[in-house]
């Protein structure tokens, strides 16, 4: 069953316009999260080199995990904006984070 909750006062009318054409996305903000992404990637990878085993080991090796996981996603999103494909809004999806146990 439902709540409903009303405001007292006026109602308002709903709005017959067409929704805005939002504009396309921009490549720049995409292809700094790239760089971002890369560069963080290469200081896990040479954290782990200098950590042979451990807690440590096991936390620098689950974040690097994300990062890749995170560098394709941002990746494909460069090339699907390049190529002009719609770009699905993924930042409000629950998408599993890789963990070890």
């Amino acid at each position: 069953m439902q709540k409903v909750i009303e405001f007292p006062g006026p109602k308002s009318e709903a709005v017959s316009e067409p929704p805005a054409v939002a504009a396309p996305p921009s490549m720049e903000p995409i292809l700094a999260v790239v760089d971002s992404l890369s560069r963080t990637l290469d200081c896990i990878k040479t954290m782990c080199a200098a950590e042979p085993n451990g807690s440590v080991r096991d936390k620098l090796e689950t974040e690097r995990a994300n990062l890749v996981i995170g560098l394709f996603v941002a990746r494909v999103a460069a090339m699907r904006v390049s190529s002009g494909e719609p770009v699905l809004d993924t930042a409000s999806s629950n998408l599993p984070i890789a963990s070890r146990r």
